[in-house]
């Protein structure tokens, strides 16, 4: 799969060109801590290492074969195994990636003496994702200064647009791991199910589901885990987790797994106390009609703004059908103030490596491409939030559900909580 996925990438790069990636940094805490290591995506799409302070090279074009294709991995000895254990070496490093030509990185810029002056473009990195509100200065960002150093004179290119187009389309077996990874959602989910009732804090569900992910060697998601009660279901991105669910509330769980770095993305909202209030329902079933509408609209070719466009009309009739708002307060007021105000997030992004994962909104869908399915409808006033999302590969006529077996039916629900 790396090789395959390394080889889609050189394909792109014109003659003459070196493509540089980089691992990401381990951020520090305080005192001497550092942060849990979250491995660079590309890095690990490309390569199947997630290790930090990895690197690889592509010189697709290099007169030298053995230089096509460099990986650079971390330099240990005997004290860094004693306190940190064993990392990655070469052997291992060439037989996980297929990449024969394996350095370490401390070697970097003397194997890169044999490699740029041989190029005329350097394709580098940068984190372009239209979300990203990063104000911390990264490897990569680090990498890009140290080359144009330097390698002035070389004319640098952006690896963003073909990386973001290539992993949009997902190979088979990157599906597989995100049908694992739902797979292992649901399991969790059905365990939340047995679990849940009155005076369980949102940590004890969250600690339910962990441990059921961790039967299967899975762990979280990319996020945190989400689990909301009464009116803090209208939060979108909750965190605080301490709240106790009461008789009566309704509990939106949003907590996902993730098998082999492929992350799965599920919110379910279900009832505290086991059974839906009337109010409660008719907002549920009110979701669950456009979750299942939406998804009849998933086929290659579509634009995902066009799904969106298509999710915010359907969630604006269910909006008057609950009485929040009329036909004739949206013709005065706007659909954009009722939506803000009810329905304010899109209903699908791209789910791969990264939960919110990289691709152009705007372009076609390619068929392999996975997006989520979550359409919400927020009732503050009345401590009603409700979120039902799904995971959805696109196919060319139409779409694959990979939660398909997870409980989404409001009886379906009740009957085993009951």
């Amino acid at each position: 799969m790396f090789s395959l996925h390394r080889h889609q990438l050189a394909s792109q790069l014109p003659a003459g060109a070196a493509a540089i990636l980089t691992g990401n940094d381990v951020m520090p805490t305080n005192a001497d801590g550092t942060m849990k290591y979250c491995p660079n995506a590309n890095l690990y799409y490309l390569t199947g290492i997630y290790e930090d302070d990895a690197m690889l090279v592509l010189c697709p074009h290099h007169p030298i074969t053995a230089l096509r294709e460099v990986l650079f991995i971390k330099r240990t000895d005997e004290t860094f195994v004693k306190w940190l254990g064993r990392r990655i070496d070469k052997e291992t490093a060439s037989r996980v990636s297929g990449i024969r030509t394996v350095y370490f990185t401390d070697e970097y810029w003397s194997a890169m003496k044999r490699i740029l002056p041989l190029s005329d473009s350097i394709y580098l990195y940068s984190n372009e994702h239209m979300r990203s509100e990063n104000e911390t200065q990264t490897r990569e960002d680090r990498l890009l200064l140290e080359c144009k150093r330097l390698y002035p004179l070389h004319r640098y290119e952006r690896l963003y647009p073909l990386l973001a187009r290539q992993r949009t389309a997902k190979s088979p077996e990157e599906i597989e791991h995100l049908r694992k990874a739902a797979g292992i959602t649901e399991a969790g989910f059905r365990r939340v199910l047995r679990y849940m009732q009155p005076g369980k804090t949102g940590i004890q569900v969250a600690a339910e589901m962990i441990h059921e992910y961790m039967q299967y060697n899975s762990t979280w998601s990319g996020y945190e885990p989400i689990v909301a009660y009464g009116a803090d279901t209208c939060i979108l991105h909750y965190r605080a987790n301490e709240s106790t669910g009461k008789d009566g509330d309704l509990a939106l769980i949003d907590a996902a797994a993730s098998w082999n770095l492929y992350n799965a993305d599920a919110t379910r909202t279900i009832p505290v106390s086991g059974r839906f209030t009337k109010r409660q329902r008719e907002h549920y079933d009110a979701v669950l009609r456009v979750h299942k509408q939406v998804r009849q609209l998933v086929r290659a070719g579509v634009i995902l703004t066009d799904i969106w466009q298509a999710s915010n009309n359907l969630l604006l009739e269910e909006l008057v059908n609950l009485g929040l708002c009329t036909t004739a307060d949206i013709r005065a007021n706007g659909a954009t103030h009722y939506l803000n105000k009810y329905c304010y997030h899109n209903v699908a992004h791209f789910l791969g490596l990264d939960v919110h994962d990289i691709g152009y909104h705007h372009e076609p869908l390619p068929a392999g491409a996975v997006i989520t399915n979550e359409p919400g409808i927020y009732n503050e006033a009345e401590g009603i939030g409700i979120r039902i999302e799904n995971n959805l590969v696109v196919r060319e006529n139409g779409y694959e559900d990979l939660m398909e077996g997870m409980p989404v039916e409001a009886e379906e629900i009740e009957e085993l909580m009951n």
